[in-house]
């Protein structure tokens, strides 16, 4: 074992002396300074105001609903015991955080290294909340405050005047976390972060080639570099000798708090996309010898049902087979088994279910679509030990006709549960799609 450690920390060395080798090698992945402004120009706002409302949108508030704004953040903080903020500022796919709201608020707590409730809303009038250290028990306890119909609602309830009722929304949405029951504070998780600055647009190819420049380089690094290279190749393989049975599982396979129960087109589409691309890396990267085959063949079902739904709200429930079956593929590399297990059948964005328990709650209504045996996760399992496990918590899916239960939603994820009949689920998909 010592001999291990040794030679895993001597190619570190190395590794940091290649670094040295080639100049500029460690800062290339560095983001420029300007990347990061309008970040720290909103961080800087909050210091002195904790409502900020970029000058692109002045229009979403009046000075009226600023002051109530002003007033409900102070009895918020006041609850709490924590600051509260609410930002409101485009956030366009060519920003800092690639249009994604929460990595926004991410990115805003990291650079302003201030905990606290952080509320915001976008140019089209869509918010997104996240809570830093906040004494507050998890999101199941305001869960409602995303659907689209609740207060406090993550949409408006008109597309085409995004900023009407916005204020009241805010409020709802600041006084349901208020309301949620105490509890430690946590720190939340970024479970997808948006690509490197300056490689939004890079294509990383399927099958990489050693071209002409790396070995002119090689050549030009001289003895030393082929040195350094050899050694932290043999550390590289002794370190994956030493752990290829206990990689842990990535947080992406492993549970999905953040999963919404009434999830938009938008929202499935980019976490349909976030999750593909992490498939795609692992399959480049991991081992995995039982579980290749089975990751193999969901990305590529995964890869067709996305491209083939691209914005049709009739093949929403499609986007989340994508998610589904990407994160399946995940488990069965990293875990390295054959058939992963199946997802929690209440609401299959939560991510792998770690027991099977009968739902008396939703027999009634929703029985036919799910086993009597229900496959559920760790958040589904202990509200059902709580006897609190009921529709409310089932996903909905969009459509032209608004958002229903994903068990009342024909085809062939009501017909093989997502996969709890047993091994047929993805050779099932596989026909679905008229691939043999």
């Amino acid at each position: 074992m010592r001999r291990l450690s040794a030679m895993l920390r001597f190619p570190a060395v190395l590794a940091a002396l290649a670094l040295a080798v080639v100049p500029g090698a460690a800062a290339a992945d560095e983001p420029p300074p300007h990347a990061y402004q309008r970040l720290d120009r909103v961080g800087a706002a909050l210091a002195e105001d904790p409502l900020f409302v970029d000058p692109d949108v002045a229009q979403a508030l009046g000075a009226p609903d600023r002051a109530r704004l002003r007033a409900a953040l102070a009895a918020a903080a006041k609850r709490l015991g924590t600051p509260a903020y609410v930002v409101v500022i485009p956030n366009p796919s060519q920003s800092e955080s690639q249009g994604r709201d929460d990595a926004f608020l991410f990115m805003l707590h990291e650079r302003s290294r201030r905990d606290g409730l952080y509320v915001m809303a976008d140019g089209h009038g869509h918010l997104e909340s996240e809570a830093f250290n906040v004494p507050r028990r998890g999101l199941s306890s305001w869960d409602e405050l995303d659907e689209e119909d609740a207060p406090g609602a993550a949409r408006p309830a008109d597309s085409e005047r995004p900023f009407d009722g916005l204020a009241d929304r805010i409020v709802r949405r600041l006084d349901g976390y208020a309301a949620a029951p105490s509890a430690s504070p946590t720190m939340p998780r970024l479970y997808s972060s948006p690509d490197p600055f300056g490689q939004e647009t890079t294509l990383t190819p399927d099958e990489p080639e050693i071209k002409a420049p790396l070995l002119t380089g090689l050549l030009l690094a001289g003895p030393a570099a082929a040195a350094v290279l050899y050694w932290l190749g043999l550390g590289v393989l002794a370190l994956r000798r030493g752990r290829t049975h206990r990689s842990p599982e990535p947080r992406q396979a492993r549970v999905y708090a953040r999963a919404r129960t009434k999830p938009s087109m938008r929202w499935l589409r980019r976490h349909a996309a976030k999750d593909l691309e992490t498939l795609r890396r692992l399959l480049a990267t991991a081992g995995g010898e039982r579980g290749r085959d089975y990751a193999v063949s969901a990305y590529d079902a995964a890869q067709i049902l996305y491209d083939d739904a691209k914005a049709d709200e009739s093949k929403a429930i499609d986007l989340v087979g994508v998610i589904v079956l990407a994160r399946q593929g995940q488990i069965a590399l990293v875990r390295d088994v054959a058939s992963p297990p199946a997802p929690c059948l209440v609401n299959p964005l939560h991510g792998r279910s770690v027991v099977r328990r009968r739902v008396r709650k939703l027999e009634k209504e929703h029985g036919g679509a799910l086993p009597r045996q229900c496959p559920l996760c760790v958040s589904c399992r202990n509200l059902d030990s709580r006897h609190a496990l009921d529709e409310r918590r089932l996903l909905r899916i969009p459509g032209p006709d608004g958002h229903r239960p994903h068990t009342l939603v024909p085809g062939v994820w009501r017909e093989t549960a997502w996969g709890a009949h047993g091994k047929t689920f993805l050779p099932r998909v596989m026909r679905y799609l008229g691939v043999d």
